[in-house]
C-alpha cells in the first residue's frame, strides 16, 4: 500500500463516517502517525514492511468515523498560534474563543496597561492563558483549574509554550476566590461550562467525547456566571475589564447579570457565524 492510496481510502472512510472536513482530517492524521505531509505521498511510495504503525493508524481512522475527536487522536491543536498538547479529560480549544481572548487585548491595548494582572477562570487546557501569555510577556496571569486531568495538560502547555508568566491553580471558582485580595485584577476571563444540563446528550458526537464537567453549566447554563458575578468581581480592580464566552442563547442574560452585579460598558459579541460568544464590560467598584 502506499501512502497516496492510504490518503484516499482515508478520506473515503471518512466520507462516509459522515467527517466534515475528511482530507483534512486525513492528512493530520497521516501526519501524526507516519510523519509525512502531503506533499511528499507520491515521493515516498511505499510503507516500510515492518512498520506495525499501520494498524494504529487503521484503527485510529475507525474512531474517528465513528465521530471520536480528531485532537484526541492526534495529541494536539493549535489555538491563537499556540501549540496546545491534547487528550481525553480536557476540553478541546474553539477557535470561537479567540473573541473572548481579543476583547480581553482590544482592552490591555487601549488602555495601555504595561503589566496587567490577569485571572483565568476554568483554565483548562490553558488555551485563553497561554495566547495572553504570548502576546504579553510582562502580564502576571494565573489560571484555576480543578479537573486532575485538564491541570495536568494545562502545566504541560505551559512549560510546552514557555510561558513562565502564568501561575497554574488547582481549585474550583466557588472557592478558591478568598485565596486573593479584593481589587487584585486588572482583568477575569473565563470561558465556563455553559451547556443546559438538558442539552448535553443533543450535542454533536464528538463533543459527546469531551468531559461534562467542562460543559455543564446547570439547568439554566448560568450557574458559573452567578458564581463569578457573587464571588470573583469584588477581586478586580476599579475599571477593572470582565470578559467572558457564552452559549449562544445566554448573552442577555449573562448580560443583565453583569448590569446588576455592577459591570458597566457591557457589550455582546458575535463570533465568526454570527452567534452570541461574549459577553464583556467594565467594574465599578462601589464606594
Amino acid at each position: 500500500m502506499t501512502y497516496i492510496n492510504i490518503y484516499r481510502e482515508t478520506v473515503k472512510a471518512l466520507k462516509a463516517g459522515g467527517i466534515d472536513s475528511p482530507e483534512y482530517d486525513a492528512r493530520c492524521m497521516i501526519k501524526y502517525f507516519f510523519g509525512i505531509d502531503r506533499p511528499d505521498y507520491d515521493k515516498i511510495i511505499e510503507l516500510p514492511e515492518k512498520d506495525n504503525t499501520l494498524n494504529d493508524f487503521l484503527h485510529a481512522v475507525d474512531s474517528r468515523t465513528g465521530g471520536y475527536p480528531l485532537q484526541y487522536i492526534i495529541k494536539s491543536w493549535s489555538f491563537m498560534d499556540c501549540e496546545l498538547s491534547l487528550g481525553e479529560g480536557v476540553l478541546i480549544p474553539n477557535d470561537d474563543t479567540e473573541v473572548c481572548v481579543r476583547e480581553c487585548m482590544r482592552f490591555i491595548d487601549e488602555n495601555k496597561i504595561c503589566s496587567p494582572t490577569i485571572i483565568d477562570l476554568c483554565g483548562g487546557s490553558g488555551a485563553i492563558s497561554i495566547a495572553l501569555a504570548k502576546k504579553y510577556p510582562e502580564a502576571k496571569i494565573f489560571s484555576l483549574e480543578l479537573s486532575d486531568k485538564a491541570f495536568e495538560y494545562l502545566c504541560i502547555n505551559i512549560h510546552k509554550n514557555k510561558t513562565d508568566n502564568i501561575k497554574p491553580i488547582k481549585g474550583s471558582l466557588f472557592d478558591y476566590y478568598d485565596n486573593f485580595e479584593d481589587n487584585y485584577f486588572d482583568i477575569l476571563i473565563s470561558n465556563p461550562p455553559y451547556v443546559k444540563t438538558d442539552d448535553i446528550p443533543l450535542l454533536q458526537r464528538e463533543v459527546q467525547y469531551e468531559p461534562v464537567m467542562a460543559l455543564d453549566g446547570g439547568k439554566d447554563g448560568l450557574v458559573f456566571y452567578r458564581g463569578i458575578c457573587e464571588k470573583w468581581l469584588s477581586k478586580l480592580k476599579d475599571k477593572g475589564f470582565i470578559s467572558l464566552e457564552i452559549g449562544e442563547e445566554l448573552g442577555k442574560s449573562a448580560a443583565e447579570m453583569l448590569k446588576s452585579s455592577g459591570v458597566t460598558d457591557v457589550r455582546i459579541l458575535q463570533d465568526l457565524s454570527g452567534l452570541d460568544r461574549t459577553v464583556s464590560g467594565i467594574y465599578r467598584v462601589v464606594q
